[in-house]
């Protein structure tokens, strides 16, 4: 997963962005929108710095009121993480080093419980039974496919216990 949140601007000003997109064309066909005829820009989540792909200073501005109602303060960033915006590989790096394990754990054991979840149901994705061993401890992919958003929420939860204090961040989110 990239720690870039891709942005165009239509020609209206008008803002768009997807959570997960890897690239300016994933979000151009979200919307329909032809990208070529847009301003493209990226947010680097972990430098907090906005880099202009193609742009002007009209639609600079925009996205940058776009930017601060979302992400532009460390408790806007995390009402953003908590409403499911990021993956954990994405908040896992704006964590200090000394955090971030501490982080990952509870993000397995969240994995742990819906595999445990998922087993509990007794309805296998693969017709010859569930190919994970349980006992062993290991986590399947499956269940957090299917919990989708709620998957990063419960690890948005998990990271915010640690990124409420500004000594667990890093360097560029320790100040507003």
């Amino acid at each position: 997963m990239t720690e870039m949140i891709y942005y165009l601007v239509d020609a209206n000003g008008e803002v768009y962005s997807k959570d997960g997109a890897l690239s300016h064309e994933d979000v151009a066909a979200s919307f329909g929108l032809d990208e070529e005829k847009c301003h493209a820009y990226r947010f680097d989540v972990v430098s907090r710095r906005l880099i202009q792909d193609r742009g002007n200073p009209a639609s600079v501005i925009e996205v940058q009121r776009y930017l601060a109602d979302r992400v532009g303060t460390p408790d806007r960033f995390i009402r953003f993480a908590e409403e499911g915006h990021l993956p954990k590989d994405v908040l896992v790096n704006v964590l200090d080093a000394g955090s971030r394990r501490s982080y990952l754990t509870a993000c397995i054991d969240l994995e742990r419980q819906y595999t445990v979840e998922c087993g509990a149901k007794n309805d296998p994705c693969l017709e010859s039974g569930c190919s994970i061993d349980h006992e062993a401890g290991e986590t399947c992919l499956q269940p957090l496919l299917n919990a989708g958003i709620d998957y990063y929420k419960a690890c948005a939860a998990e990271w915010i216990k640690l990124f409420q204090s500004p000594q667990n961040r890093i360097e560029a989110w320790r100040s507003n």
